[in-house]
């Protein structure tokens, strides 16, 4: 009986698609994490992080760029926004379903170079990185960086290391990198750590990986070209925000730029997984080891690469160029550590575990997942506010929403409130808790705000809020004079988490009354209709 001839990269092909061992347990885990991380905090927190508030604004308007970084981050949202409406638990879910599905890379990554049980293992100790999963419920472009730098690690370690199997790696090295690149510049890191492996490798001399390589750097222009379109006419906003970032002046040259501050709090994130690696190692079954885990050593010279190699150029080129570094910019650069961790540590060599060593790992980490998410949402949202401490997430934005809008309503009558105009966070959180059609004039400045049409604060008319409480103080600068110019001003004191000014609201706002609105010539509030 004849059949089919079957090629070897059919065979191949048909190898690759077949699930792993354990492939549906580690799917099962990385979703569970997603919920894990996203219901408290959608219940616990009040208001969200300032980073979610401004996406969900971007995410109003699909621009190849925004005025502070490129666009990919803005358009999931905005995607998300469009099938769920403008709501916060949104901003959780994505966050961590970028970190979660960074951690689902790293696990096909894994298993070309260690067994099933050890690249599961690699997952459960990217998850103990903070990065990963607990401060990705930050949404921001350090967030959505994790999902497509994972890929481009992968992908750039196939291209390199096995050229001559005539896969398409090499398309989706450019596509990644170009994912990367639309999502945060700090890309640029990796990617010079990749070409510097590349020459200290000598890998530039095959011919096979040069035309890789250059075709994936022609599938990143392509995909990238819209953008840097965008970026030649409005260039001056995003670069001169970069350049403000990491240029220092005046106290944040003291608090951010100190390499050793920053390091050591990259240890304290990543401090789960070490103090979990540790364990590991010293409690090791003391037998003859076994043949190593990685026995290719470009595998563990590129594990080392990528792991280290970030972390020392931004380091080095803060101390020689004195820039300004912030612990959180280095959140992408820890997702290969975890596969290198179980490469060659003795004592991670799960495929050798009984269920008495995994049955307690398992539990520890479904603890400090469950616990941690719970205990940050609580505390943040919670706990700080019954005992005096104002923070981001116990915000009252609810209550806050509602005395602007009776303000609007008592002074202008029926015609509702359509604009907000403030800083990011303070107004944006208030007018996520009003009407879906309420939009946001950030710092009163036009040019952060592309979703609004032209002439629409003098069209529609809005409400200027400037917050006072010291610690989360509105600094914009073009506030104060839309302040001063606005018909109706006033003050607004609500508690927050005392009534004193330190941990109270204390807000000043003002009306700017439509153009076509001729009827109200004082800021005396409507009288109540009396009673017969």
């Amino acid at each position: 009986m004849s059949s089919w001839p079957i090629s070897p990269d059919a065979r191949s092909l048909l190898a690759t698609a077949r699930r792993p061992p354990l492939h549906g347990a580690v799917l099962a885990a990385l979703l569970a994490m997603v919920v894990v991380w996203t219901l408290p905090m959608a219940t616990f927190y009040e208001t969200p992080p300032w980073d979610n508030v401004e996406e969900l604004f971007w995410g109003g308007s699909l621009e190849w760029g925004y005025y502070k970084h490129p666009p990919l981050p803005s358009w999931l949202m905005g995607l998300l926004v469009s099938l769920a409406g403008r709501q916060a638990w949104l901003t959780y879910a994505a966050g961590v379903g970028c970190g979660v599905g960074a951690l689902y890379i790293l696990w096909r990554w894994s298993l070309g170079m260690v067994s099933p049980a050890r690249a599961a293992l690699a997952v459960l100790l990217g998850s103990l990185v903070t990065y990963h999963v607990q401060r990705a419920t930050i949404f921001n472009h350090n967030t959505v960086q994790l999902l497509p730098i994972a890929g481009y690690w992968w992908m750039l370690w196939r291209v390199l290391r096995t050229p001559e199997t005539g896969r398409r790696d090499w398309l989706w090295l450019g596509v990644f990198a170009a994912l990367s690149m639309l999502t945060k510049y700090s890309a640029l890191v990796q990617f010079a750590v990749g070409a510097a492996f590349i020459a200290r490798e000598g890998a530039w001399r095959d011919a096979r990986v040069r035309r890789d390589l250059l075709r994936a750097g022609a599938v990143m222009l392509l995909l990238m070209a819209p953008h840097l379109a965008w970026l030649l006419q409005h260039g001056d906003q995003t670069i001169g925000y970069a350049r403000h970032s990491v240029h220092p002046s005046g106290l944040s040259k003291h608090l951010h730029s100190r390499p050793l501050r920053v390091l050591l709090v990259q240890l304290a994130r990543m401090s789960p997984m070490l103090l979990f690696v540790a364990w590991a190692w010293f409690t090791r079954a003391r037998t003859p080891p076994g043949r190593s885990a990685v026995s290719n050593g470009f595998d563990r010279r590129f594990l080392a690469w990528a792991t280290l190699g970030p972390v020392c150029l931004v380091l080095a080129a803060s101390v020689l160029l004195q820039t300004r570094l912030v612990a959180s910019w280095l959140g992408t650069f820890f997702l290969p550590a975890a596969v290198w961790a179980v490469a060659v540590v003795p004592g991670l060599e799960a495929e050798r575990w009984k269920r008495s060593r995994w049955a307690p790992t398992l539990a520890v980490a479904a603890f400090l997942h469950v616990a941690g998410s719970f205990g940050q949402a609580w505390i943040d949202g919670v706990w700080s506010a019954r005992h005096g401490y104002i923070t981001r997430a116990n915000l009252p934005s609810r209550q806050i929403a509602e005395a602007v809008d009776t303000l609007w309503r008592e002074r202008i009558g029926d015609r509702p409130l359509r604009l907000l105009i403030g800083d990011t966070w303070f107004a944006g959180a208030v007018a996520l808790q009003m009407d879906p059609a309420v939009q946001l004039l950030i710092d009163g400045d036009p040019r952060t705000s592309p979703w609004l049409t032209p002439g629409s604060l003098a069209r529609e008319g809005g409400m200027v809020l400037i917050l006072d409480t010291p610690e989360f103080r509105s600094e914009g600068p073009l506030l104060e004079p839309l302040l001063a110019s606005a018909s109706c001003t006033g003050s607004l004191h609500l508690p927050w988490a005392g009534t004193d000014d330190a941990r109270s609201v204390r807000l000043r706002w003002g009306i700017v009354r439509p153009e076509d609105e001729h009827g109200l010539q004082d800021c005396v509030p409507a009288p109540p209709p009396s009673s017969s």
